[in-house]
């Protein structure tokens, strides 16, 4: 086994570990992945380096060299071809550093998710932009005519994709 190969398990169970502790008060919910970083598994498309953080994929990375960005698509190419759905996280740190100063990247938008949740659980009044918007599926009138039904949509039908003047309004101009 290489050195780097001995450092990088090293870390994902001193990070499994430290996690386990810091959520769960050391009740072994958090583990390494055994073999992890072996490239893939039954499943295809190689697993999460951390088990047992429900909804979350934790890729681990202990390097002097840091590549947010290689970590973050690893991590989500192991969540598409596992089909789990989960919040890629990677986590990194560089030699000498304690466990507890590792860096946490992930994208922006599931950052602001966890953010969002986090300011409503202290009370704060948070926007959200899907807050009382009806989606409504709607289909065209040979789709309906090929189920045979009648359409029943209402005057209120919002276009997923724009459309120009003329489609929208029948021809006539804006």
């Amino acid at each position: 086994m290489s050195r780097q190969k001995r450092k990088g398990d090293g870390y994902e169970r001193e990070l499994a570990k430290w996690l386990d502790n810091m959520l769960f008060n050391n009740r072994n919910q958090v583990q390494r992945m055994p073999l992890s970083g072996g490239g893939s598994h039954v499943g295809g498309g190689g697993r999460a380096d951390i088990t047992g953080t429900p909804t979350i994929w934790i890729e681990a990375k202990r390097t002097e060299k840091f590549a947010p960005y290689a970590a973050i698509e690893q991590a989500e190419v192991g969540i598409k071809n596992s089909g789990s759905g989960d919040m890629p996280v990677v986590m990194q740190r560089r030699n000498r550093m304690a466990t507890e100063d590792s860096l946490v990247v992930m994208r922006l938008n599931d950052w602001l998710c966890l953010y969002a949740s986090w300011l409503k659980e202290i009370g704060y009044d948070v926007y959200d932009p899907l807050e009382g918007v009806d989606i409504e599926v709607v289909f065209d009138d040979e789709v309906i005519e090929a189920v045979g039904r009648e359409d029943d949509r209402s005057g209120k039908v919002v276009s997923l994709f724009p459309l120009n003047s003329k489609d929208r309004n029948d021809g006539e101009e804006d």
